[in-house]
């Protein structure tokens, strides 16, 4: 249920967000986002495409390599960690609807 809305080019990351593009690279190795175009072999860095949402992490993981001056790897587990934590709340707050839909049901009968 991971539907890409809009991409963003490598080109564009960079000048739009004012990344490097060194640090995209590096973010990218690190397995923090993954271009949409990076299983095709041919792919170069400059060709990548990136979900709009990749942003939002990549932003996130330069923010805490900034302010806690910790490596990539942590960073990479940390917002892992948070990407399955958003997951999971999501999924929670459709189950919660879903039991809201089934006991009004109930309610009626």
């Amino acid at each position: 249920m991971n539907e890409t809305l809009f991409s963003i080019s490598f080109k564009e990351l960079c000048q739009v967000e004012g990344i490097e593009g060194e640090l995209i690279i590096e973010i990218v190795e690190y397995g923090i986002v993954m271009p949409l175009n990076m299983e095709s072999e041919q792919s170069r860095y400059e060709q990548w495409l990136f979900d709009t949402g990749a942003i939002h992490w990549m932003k996130k993981a330069l923010r805490l390599r900034h302010d806690l001056e910790i490596d990539w790897v942590a960073i990479a587990m940390v917002i892992d960690l948070m990407q399955k934590k958003e997951a999971l709340q999501k999924e929670n707050s459709l189950y919660k609807r879903q039991l809201r839909r089934f006991i009004k049901k109930g309610t009626r009968n």
